[in-house]
């Protein structure tokens, strides 16, 4: 069997659509054989063998590989792949011919498959503490070895809610709720009753390296190719265009896009062929696709349509609509001690600018400002709490800030003399990478037709997270931190992590 090239977000989406998309191998030819495998680094320490063997002793269907049988996991990124040439495209998973299963099994296999079988780390707790210096420790030991899949999706952590220091093993620990991993339907690892999605190693892995080395900004940026734009600018307002607009605009659109050709994908900062610096990518793309209609959003997010509409504006003609993720301004409550963190609110927010293209093709700030723009940004940072549950790259996304934060009040920290060096991750001879750097993505363009005529949109944007200026976000608060006790959340284990249940190993959390 040939397989899909994509990033894996760890054998939790790695193994996408594992549960309803078995694949036989007489389906080969069918299938690009574009996987990005990775090379030795961080994401050599995977181990995604307990997960894989979990699902296939849970999902009723018969001939698994593993005991004779030609059904095998099909691995891809759901609905995204990256394919050789670097370029991120979408494609319909339901293509994707399922061979070998009895008509009776289909039925049988299950829309969820619980991962408690993986260990006591699955446990559900409404606060589980993952100490990164212990985590340091194994990972340094581990560096020729494999990761469990406890430390792939960090204890099972799908929210980080405290950055906490222990004076006592002199240890940095991250703190929040925990446990009830499912597998989807559709191929994604979440927690049953919020539908987030994990913390993941990977990255945590990628950024450590950058922001502990002080680094600076990192991100990425999508931006479409100036002199192709301004071709197209000039096509769709020739009269013979707007006629053929009038007759097919399906049609029409669709060549406009060809028209447009790809937009620039850059990763900056960050490794180029990072797998975080991916997902930074497609949650950015994503949200650019919620805004033009072209993904389900939820009630309470307009899209810019209907933003368009609701400000009774028209669009300038060269203009640019840019949106792009950055670090949100939340005040980050801590306790007199200096030892706990607050991260009570999401770090995530929208900003907007109105662009235009000068007559060298150049991307200039617009005189002329677009209210409607403006509102979606307000709109998609005052609902993001209920899109990262719809759509889980955005979840994926608030976790890579969230890390980016509390990797960055832990530097902090450490400049003046808290805390033992974290020596694997504060390296990047350990960060994952994949054997394809994204390059390119499809336009993310769109037409929409208003009562005094048809108007067109193309974006550019991306993401940036910035931390020069975290530290002016951090105030005392008593009220915030009154209830959380670090030294009670632990007074059960000493210092050495004590043995939990059937593991091997000394857990990293507690």
């Amino acid at each position: 069997m040939r397989r899909l090239d994509g990033f894996w977000l760890t054998c939790v989406c790695v193994v996408a659509l594992l549960v309803s998309q078995v694949v036989s191998a007489q389906t080969k030819d069918a299938i690009p054989n574009t996987l990005a495998s990775s090379t030795p680094g961080g994401a050599a320490i995977a181990n995604y063998a307990d997960l894989i063997r979990l699902i296939e002793s849970t999902v009723n269907v018969d001939g698994w590989q593993s005991a004779g049988g030609n059904s095998t996991m099909m691995e891809f990124r759901n609905g995204v792949r990256i394919n050789a040439e670097g370029l991120i495209e979408r494609f319909d998973a339901s293509k994707i011919v399922v061979t070998d299963i009895k008509p009776t099994a289909i039925g049988q296999v299950p829309t969820l498959v619980s991962l408690e079988g993986l260990g006591e780390w699955q446990k559900p707790t409404s606060l589980r503490w993952v100490s990164l210096s212990e985590l340091d420790r194994q990972l340094t030991e581990r560096k020729q070895g494999r990761a469990s899949a406890a430390m792939e999706m960090l204890g099972g952590l799908y929210r980080i809610d405290y950055v906490a220091y222990d004076p006592i093993s002199k240890g940095w620990f991250l703190g929040g709720p925990s446990g009830s991993l499912v597998l989807t339907k559709s191929g994604h690892i979440l927690n049953s009753e919020t539908n987030l999605p994990p913390v993941l190693l990977e990255d945590l892995l990628t950024i450590a390296p950058h922001i502990l080395g002080s680094k600076g900004e990192f991100g990425c940026t999508i931006d479409p190719d100036p002199k192709r734009l301004m071709d197209s600018n000039r096509l769709v307002r020739t009269s013979a265009s707007m006629k053929a607009l009038a007759r097919n605009p399906d049609r029409w659109v669709e060549g406009w896009r060809k028209s447009l050709g790809q937009q620039n994908a850059k990763v900056i900062g960050i490794p180029k062929d990072s797998p975080t610096g991916y997902a930074l990518l497609i949650a950015d793309a994503h949200m650019k696709r919620l805004a033009f209609d072209l993904e389900f959003r939820p009630l309470g997010l307009k899209s810019y349509w209907q933003e368009v509409e609701t400000f009774g504006q028209s669009r300038t003609e060269m203009g640019l609509v840019r949106w792009w993720f950055s670090l949100s301004d939340y005040k980050i409550p801590m306790d007199p001690e200096r030892s706990i963190y607050h991260l009570a609110s999401s770090n995530v927010q929208v900003e907007s600018e109105a662009q235009m293209l000068n007559e060298q093709g150049k991307q200039v700030v617009s005189p002329i400002s677009d209210p409607a723009a403006d509102a979606y940004a307000r709109n998609f940072t005052r609902n993001f709490a209920k899109l990262q549950r719809e759509h889980p790259c955005l979840g994926r996304l608030r976790h890579i800030f969230d890390l980016s934060v509390a990797l960055e009040i832990i530097r902090l920290e450490m400049t003046q003399g808290k805390g033992s060096p974290l020596t694997s991750l504060a390296s990047d001879s350990v960060q994952p990478h994949m054997t394809t750097t994204p390059m390119a993505i499809d336009s993310i363009a769109s037409t929409h037709e208003l009562p005094n005529g048809s108007i067109s949109a193309v974006i550019s944007g991306g993401v940036s997270i910035h931390l020069g200026e975290l530290g002016s976000r951090i105030k005392m608060d008593h009220k915030s931190l009154r209830s959380v006790s670090f030294e009670q959340s632990h007074s059960d284990s000493d210092s050495n992590f004590s043995q939990i249940g059937n593991s091997s190993e000394v857990p990293f959390w507690r």
